[in-house]
């Protein structure tokens, strides 16, 4: 009888939340669609549209999230569109950050469709423009966490946006990860926020001949934060972009796209480098028989050979060979690890020298 009660109140509550939802978007289609109030304002309605956003944000946040997505699915997910043009026609910050997240609950609840909705819409090309004109920290985060969300899980970008997500982007997100101070930053979250902006970017690279995170930082003299803040995240193993179980992890590719060439390697301090080959190093013990990370560690270890000045230090020369020699005779190792560990030995004879 209690179970029956209950089920009877859980529906009843599931309904309550669906009609909200459903009013609460027809509301916001409505002041969306508002042009002469959105153009030229004849009434201060900011705090009706907070209430209404919050109120979405809630729900989002607190109902069952089956219902959720079957009122987003009966509505094409229209609202999430209205939602983007509304920030877009937006200027008051408030609002602005509120609107944002709404939309990065939304992605958390149903990742997929939605971001793929998202990172296809202008969204995360107005967000880049907003990141560089946007001086206020609060609406700045929000505006970094629904970039970093919509190009984090594994969905192909649209081409168009890579000529708008570009060398003048980058240059931003990387001069600013480097400045020493940014007077409205005080905390000064810019760097870690911004290096998350870059890495979320970087995984719709595949190929590191067009790279242009790679081939923006080619033309830097330094970027000492940066190196210092992807050593450490590698380090502990921290993704950076896992906003998602799907998301690839942003701090291994990039680290393995910067030691694909010279010209990216040769940002990281000689010091630098040798703490990275003893962690690799490490990992590469740490990692068992059969395990695909064991061969990422042993390639990452064959580019940092291959492009620094290895040579002048031949750091861990000796526990490098042994650690390869070992894999590549291991007699239950799996084959691709043999191979790799064979194709290394071969290709840097220093090692055994």
């Amino acid at each position: 009888m209690c179970r029956a009660l209950n089920q009877e109140t859980d529906l009843q509550s599931n309904s309550v939340d669906s009609l909200k939802l459903e009013q609460l978007f027809e509301h916001l289609v409505a002041l969306t669609e508002d042009e002469q109030q959105r153009g030229w304002s004849c009434k201060d309605d900011t705090e009706e549209i907070s209430t209404m956003l919050l109120d979405l944000l809630g729900l989002l946040s607190n109902a069952n999230p089956k219902v959720v997505i079957q009122v987003l699915q009966s509505l094409k997910y229209e609202p999430l569109l209205t939602l983007v043009q509304y920030y877009q026609l937006e200027s008051r910050k408030t609002l602005k950050r509120q609107a944002l997240q709404v939309l990065h609950e939304s992605m958390l609840i149903q990742p997929d469709p939605i971001c793929s909705i998202l990172l296809t819409s202008r969204l995360p090309v107005q967000l880049a423009s907003d990141i560089q004109a946007n001086k206020v920290m609060s609406l700045l985060e929000q505006q970094c966490n629904v970039f970093c969300a919509c190009l984090s899980y594994p969905n192909a970008m649209p081409a168009s946006h890579y000529d708008q997500l570009d060398e003048i982007f980058l240059s931003y997100l990387l001069t600013a990860i480097e400045a020493e101070e940014t007077p409205y930053d005080p905390e000064n979250l810019i760097p870690a926020m911004f290096v998350k902006c870059a890495l979320s970017l970087n995984l719709h690279y595949k190929d590191l001949r067009n790279n242009r995170v790679c081939n923006v930082l080619k033309s830097r003299p330094h970027a000492t934060v940066l190196s210092e803040t992807l050593l450490v995240s590698f380090n502990r193993a921290e993704s950076l972009t896992g906003i998602f179980p799907q998301s690839e992890d942003g701090v291994r590719k990039i680290m393995l796209d910067l030691f694909g060439s010279p010209d990216t390697a040769e940002l990281f301090f000689t010091n630098d480098v040798k703490v990275l080959i003893e962690v690799l190093h490490r990992n590469v013990i740490d990692r068992g028989e059969g395990d695909p990370d064991r061969v990422y560690y042993m390639r990452l270890l064959d580019r940092v050979i291959s492009n620094t000045e290895y040579e002048d230090h031949t750091h861990y020369k000796y526990e490098i060979f042994q650690l390869l020699q070992q894999v590549k005779d291991e007699e239950n190792s799996d084959r691709e690890s043999k191979s790799e560990a064979a194709r290394i030995l071969k290709k840097h004879v220093i090692l055994s020298t």
